[in-house]
């Protein structure tokens, strides 16, 4: 049951970054705003001293210094989740998240995630 869920869950934030990914081409917004809005429409939210982009753009850090030490992908998808997770949000909105940086920030890691 658990993967059905999360199969959904996947598909439902790939749904909403494919809606969100039409929705910027409407009008200009640079890369920040993109991810605000899509980070937005999962539910998540800060404080207003938190740099939720800076987060996006730490996701893709993280991916590409991971992958240089060690290039096997799913322990590194695996470990940022479970960050996110332990940074108190739900399993989905760490998985949106991350795809959501991904999406934005480094595209180059795209075929990584997701599965």
């Amino acid at each position: 049951m658990t993967i059905v869920r999360r199969a959904i869950a996947v598909a439902m934030v790939s749904a909403g970054l494919t809606a969100f990914g039409g929705a910027a081409t409407a009008h200009a917004q640079d890369a920040d705003e993109q991810f605000l809005e899509a980070v937005s429409s999962m539910g998540i939210s800060a404080g207003p001293e938190t740099d939720i982009p800076g987060l996006g753009r730490q996701v893709c850090t993280t991916m590409a210094t991971e992958m240089a030490r060690n290039p096997n992908p799913p322990p590194i998808v695996r470990s940022i989740v479970a960050s996110l997770v332990n940074s108190n949000l739900t399993k989905e909105q760490a998985v949106g998240f991350m795809q959501a940086s991904v999406t934005v920030y480094c595209p180059q890691f795209s075929r990584y995630i997701g599965r």
